[in-house]
């Protein structure tokens, strides 16, 4: 199977909540072929089940491989001020409210830290 059937699957069964099932078909999808928005559902999976580990090695994977986009970004954020890191947090969201003067989270999310 391809990387975008699999992926479609594990969005089945992350929907279902069933995310150790999420995890199987996300972690083949990115065996077969890397994606950012994979990282990006497996950090969500791995939030879900606790394993802060992984969920890091996720979001960090994604945001490396797509830091222009706007949720990604702002999710990356998010961990890193969950992780106490507020200027990398800061730097982040200054950059996504730069390209996207809309994006309201993160004008929030900046105002608070």
């Amino acid at each position: 199977m391809d990387a975008w059937g699999l992926y479609g699957m594990g969005l089945e069964q992350y929907e279902k909540g069933n995310y150790s099932d999420a995890i199987l078909y996300f972690e083949q999808s990115n065996t077969v072929e890397e994606h950012f928005k994979t990282y990006e559902r497996l950090y969500k999976c791995w939030k879900e089940v606790g394993n802060k580990e992984k969920e890091k090695a996720c979001i960090e994977k994604a945001y490396e491989q797509n830091p222009r986009n706007d949720k990604t970004a702002f999710e990356y954020a998010e961990f890193q001020a969950e992780l106490g890191n507020i200027e990398l947090t800061r730097k982040v969201l200054l950059e996504l409210i730069e390209r996207n003067p809309s994006y309201n989270k993160a004008r929030d999310m900046l105002e608070k830290i």
